[in-house]
């Protein structure tokens, strides 16, 4: 045995597996990455709760069905072609795909309608307060 392997210094128990002078470690350090995500974003982590309408959970969660299962028939249609070899089952499958795709996209534009036809209900303010349309100093009531 030579007197300068340190493996076998270490079988032997000469030698400590961690030493004082290993303590000493100039390596990337680790971070606490959910510390600066708080810092950056000013939360204290407690959890925020957004308000959220039935009408736009509704919507999104059907759009989110429709568009899951259109990705399922899509993908399941050529596979059952190439392994079955069943045309008529496999067409099917992608046209049912696609229906599923063009009603995800229809609740989308039928929620973006409403979302869209509410704001223009809605009078906008200017900076003096007065609604949108109406200059001040003048008045509805004319006679």
């Amino acid at each position: 045995m030579s007197d300068d392997d340190p493996v076998e210094a270490f079988v032997e128990g000469s030698v400590e597996p961690f030493e004082e002078s290993d303590e000493r470690y100039d390596g990337p350090k680790a971070r606490d990455m959910e510390a600066e995500l708080r810092e950056r974003t000013g939360a204290d982590g407690e959890a925020v709760e957004a308000e959220v309408s039935s009408e736009t959970a509704s919507a999104f969660w059907a759009a989110v069905i429709y568009v899951n299962a259109g990705v399922l028939l899509v993908a399941l249609g050529p596979v059952v072609y190439a392994l079955r070899g069943l045309p008529l089952v496999s067409v099917a499958l992608v046209a049912g795909g696609l229906v599923a795709f063009w009603r995800a996209y229809s609740v989308y534009r039928a929620f973006e309608t409403d979302d869209d036809a509410a704001a223009e209900s809605e009078p906008v303010e200017t900076d003096d307060g007065d609604p949108e349309g109406t200059a001040s100093g003048e008045s509805d009531d004319e006679s």
